[in-house]
């Protein structure tokens, strides 16, 4: 077995090529379903700004497997314990909220989260 799972989604961003999706705020498997079944390269399924329990990810992530969309997971912060939960539920992208605390140099954040991964 191949150590490495692919990613459709983050080899097509290599290749630089047009991918469209859509963003979840919906906390149902249901309309994550609906949504796998339109056609879209992609969709976000936000847990910042909607009230998405690890449960509720991890139920929309079941959901959207057996089709051709891909999953990117917004998790509500980039605390490494969080991070460590979704990537144990199955997800391969995550979008990790506050960028902006890299360039000002504060902990937490996207800074924080990429070192929790190292």
């Amino acid at each position: 077995m191949n150590a490495l799972l692919s990613n459709p989604f983050k080899e097509r961003l290599r290749k630089g090529e047009v991918q469209i999706g859509l963003w979840l705020s919906s906390t149902t498997a249901y309309m994550a379903e609906i949504a796998a079944t339109s056609g879209y390269d992609w969709l976000l399924i936000d847990g910042e700004h909607a009230p998405n329990t690890i449960q509720d990810l991890y139920h929309q992530l079941q959901a959207v497997a057996p089709y051709a969309s891909q999953p990117v997971i917004r998790p509500v912060e980039g605390s490494k314990p969080l991070i460590k939960q979704v990537l144990d539920i199955g997800a391969q992208t995550l979008l990790i909220p506050d960028g902006r605390y890299c360039r000002t140099g504060t902990s937490g954040g996207v800074c924080h989260a990429l070192s929790s991964l190292r």
